[in-house]
């Protein structure tokens, strides 16, 4: 199990195909000077407003080209030719390969290709929907361009793009320092399709065959991996799932819908009875950039889940673009009064702990004197390293919100599980961090 995973599912890749429906028919004609037009909103789909809002787009309406659009928490548009769906879905249950968590991406101005995007982050499925022939797609990643072919009509591919900082200090002294790993996986889902970049071209072809494409921006390479079947995350959402996702889209079709504002009705949210309700709101608290609302969250002492999720939400948006560490660094110190020291171990801990001090006694004992820390956020952020890199402690009740006298409890069975100057013990499964 990745430790990023949310305790709730949704679905991914052919999962939406199934969620979505079939492709839209030619009666719903598109607009001549349309490049993209919205075919269906499944919860809301935001472009910002002035002063910090976002207005939210209705079905059936055209797109500007270049508008950053946020799906809470899917979406889907054809293409003015009729030759791509493309498809955007949040993938908050963790189901494929990457941990992401919300669909953030622009439309271009297409030249040769049927579909230009960038895909910030989130899942793209793309499919050919011409009778005949190639579907052509620009695909942008940060400064890279991939050039897709789905090469006959009903190829589908399923991407995910997601980003993170590499475990350790935090790189402050620029926006070069402080940019973050870009990650890309693609998969084809039905049909063949050929990948080109600017130093190599990949063909894949649906399992069994060489099915999964993977990247990063820092070998600047690519890998392709073999599939002899559909792998457990491309496989269609069972009905468990389905009505999950169902769920949280009507909640955020919800959220956008009250007079108050978006913000303030997932703010809202987060303290909600419905544990459903309250964990779709911290995922779209990062969504909307809401860096102090994700903090109140970490912060609140009255529902663990949420706290834990907080962490993986604000781990997921500091990977979203360089600058993001600067920008949180700016925040604690000056809105929250933090030390430079203090804002520094609060990044180093949401980047998480390297390799090397993995397997030194003193990263544990310096954890679990932090399950005593002053503040909640703290307490939270060792709790969740600790189970994390000593899964055979995930039974140990903690709560960093408890009385001083059940947190001491828990201190002391961390301490018998793991004795000053020792490692944990083994674990019987693998855990990565």
């Amino acid at each position: 199990m990745r430790p990023d995973r949310t305790l709730f599912g949704v679905c991914v890749l052919t999962g939406c195909w199934l969620l979505f429906g079939p492709t839209l028919p030619k009666a719903q004609a598109q607009k001549k000077n349309a490049q993209v037009r919205i075919a269906g909103v499944y919860g809301a789909l935001l472009t910002p407003a002035a002063k910090g809002q976002w207005t939210s787009l209705a079905a059936n309406g055209d797109l500007p080209p270049d508008q950053l659009l946020i799906a809470l928490f899917g979406a889907e548009f054809q293409t003015s030719s009729g030759g791509v769906l493309a498809r955007v879905v949040a993938d908050i249950g963790q189901r494929g390969p990457f941990p992401v968590l919300e669909a953030a991406f622009r439309f271009h101005q297409p030249k040769k290709a049927d579909l230009d995007i960038t895909l910030e982050r989130g899942i793209l499925i793309l499919t050919n929907t011409k009778k005949k022939g190639p579907a052509h797609i620009r695909l942008r990643l940060r400064a890279e361009t991939f050039d897709l072919t789905l090469s006959q009509p009903k190829a589908r591919l399923g991407i995910e793009v997601y980003g993170r900082h590499l475990p350790g200090p935090p790189k402050l002294s620029s926006l070069k320092a402080d940019d973050p790993i870009a990650n890309i996986a693609i998969f084809a889902l039905a049909g063949e399709s050929v990948i080109s970049t600017s130093t190599e071209t990949s063909r894949l072809q649906a399992p069994p065959g060489p099915a999964l494409f993977i990247w990063n921006n820092v070998t600047s390479s690519a890998e392709v991996v073999r599939f002899e079947a559909l792998p457990d995350f491309a496989t269609p959402m069972n009905a468990t799932e389905r009505k999950q996702f169902e769920a949280i889209a009507a909640l955020a079709k919800t959220w956008a819908a009250k007079p108050g504002g978006l913000g303030n009705a997932v703010n809202t949210a987060t303290t909600s009875r419905d544990a459903l309700e309250r964990r779709a709101s911290v995922v779209a608290l990062g969504a909307l950039d809401d860096l102090p609302g994700l903090l109140r969250v970490l912060n609140n002492k009255d529902h663990a889940d949420t706290r834990d999720l907080a962490i993986v939400v604000i781990r997921h948006w500091l990977g979203r673009e360089a600058g993001q560490s600067i920008r949180m660094y700016d925040y604690v110190t000056k809105a929250e009064n933090a030390t430079a020291i203090q804002a520094k171990n609060l990044l180093y801990l949401f980047n998480g702990i390297e390799a090397e001090k993995r397997r030194q006694p003193e990263t544990y004992e310096l954890l679990i004197q932090a399950l005593d820390h002053g503040k909640i956020a703290a307490r939270e952020l060792a709790r969740w390293h600790l189970v994390r890199l000593a899964p055979a402690g995930r039974s140990i009740p903690y709560d960093a919100a408890g009385t001083d006298a059940e947190r001491q409890a828990g201190i002391a069975a961390w301490r018998r599980l793991i004795p000053a100057g020792q490692l944990p013990p083994s674990p019987k499964g693998k855990s990565s961090n």
